[in-house]
């Protein structure tokens, strides 16, 4: 008997704030302004991530277009993967790396 009742409670409550909300201008306004925002930040996004890619494939073709391969890009390029520090410093060393990456925006 007592999940009939909220069954039914949350039914009204439901059908009380969809036509609510749908019927609010202030919500409709605030759902159409949401959605530019995400789209504006999807299109930046995308766009970022697009230039990233074109950036490395540009060193990637200045390395195999280098004569022997061994320039600095290509050493840069072809380092094999360090094992991050541990621990505290290990925290601390990445936690310095992405604030530095935040304020310089690279």
């Amino acid at each position: 008997m007592n999940q009939f009742v909220q069954r039914i409670a949350n039914y009204v409550a439901n059908e009380i704030v969809i036509k609510g909300l749908a019927n609010s201008k202030t919500f409709q306004r605030f759902a159409v302004r949401t959605n530019k925002q995400y789209e504006e930040l999807h299109k930046h996004g995308t766009e970022k991530l697009t230039e990233t890619l074109e950036e490395l494939a540009k060193k990637q073709t200045a390395v195999g277009t280098s004569q022997n391969g061994t320039s600095a890009a290509a050493s840069e390029l072809l380092q094999p993967p360090q094992r991050p520090l541990r621990g505290i410093p290990g925290f601390f060393l990445a936690f310095f790396k992405e604030v530095r990456k935040d304020i310089t925006g690279t």
